[in-house]
């Protein structure tokens, strides 16, 4: 796997101006869903910064983390790029029948935007983080371990090497250049709204890739 760099970013203490927000509406133009034409869910939105998260060469100066779970897309590998300042779908899972009452009831496709800073992974978490993404890591580590126990749930972390639910499976190529892409975040259920997350399910986590050369954002979901 490739990852975007070495440092990594969770959720930091709320803030007014802080670089991230989790939920909120992505306003460029063809952020929608190609299934049923409504607005894709935005996860989260990161703006960039070379002192903390930044990707070489990217032609915005956010990243937008979108994402369906109201139609097909959440059956399959789902990647979207920035073209001339829009959202342009490139792969997706087609659908024509209808997800009522999935994930749940009464499912927003719009969440309240809520603004944090970002906090560094410390050095003993991403070690802690790298030993549970091993295929020999066992459940005595966890068990006995608090810390252990509270990073092996999928979290937001954006950079780094996140725990990953899947273990090494978590490899994506571009849909456009086939070459593979560079991991850069996890978006676990967490909406910091008043519902029952993004998903409905804290053992789930999208993950997300991006292709600088390409200008290309995929996504996938995995469940612990």
């Amino acid at each position: 796997m490739k990852f975007l760099s070495t440092n990594g970013y969770f959720v930091g203490a709320p803030s007014l101006r802080g670089p991230l927000t989790a939920g909120g509406v992505c306003p460029l133009p063809g952020a929608l869903s190609p299934n049923t034409g409504l607005r894709l869910t935005q996860m989260a939105c990161l703006d960039l910064d070379p002192d903390y998260v930044w990707i070489k060469g990217w032609g915005s100066s956010q990243i937008h983390f979108l994402y369906s779970w109201t139609c097909g897309i959440h059956e399959g590998d789902f990647s979207y790029r920035y073209l001339n300042g829009d959202i342009e779908v490139v792969e997706y899972s087609r659908s024509n029948g209808s997800y009522d009452g999935f994930p749940y009831d009464n499912y927003p496709l719009i969440f309240d935007p809520k603004v944090f800073d970002l906090e560094a992974v410390g050095t003993d978490d991403q070690d802690i983080i790298l030993k549970l993404n091993s295929p020999d890591c066992d459940s005595g580590f966890i068990f006995s371990n608090p810390r252990a126990d509270f990073l092996s749930m999928p979290a937001h972390q954006f950079g780094g090497v996140p725990y990953l639910a899947a273990g090494n499976d978590h490899q994506k190529n571009c849909v456009l250049c086939k070459n593979e892409m560079h991991l850069i975040a996890s978006i676990s259920n967490e909406s910091y709204s008043d519902n029952e997350g993004f998903s409905g399910n804290d053992f789930v986590q999208v993950v997300y890739w991006i292709c600088p050369s390409c200008q290309v954002v995929s996504a996938q979901n995995f469940c612990d």
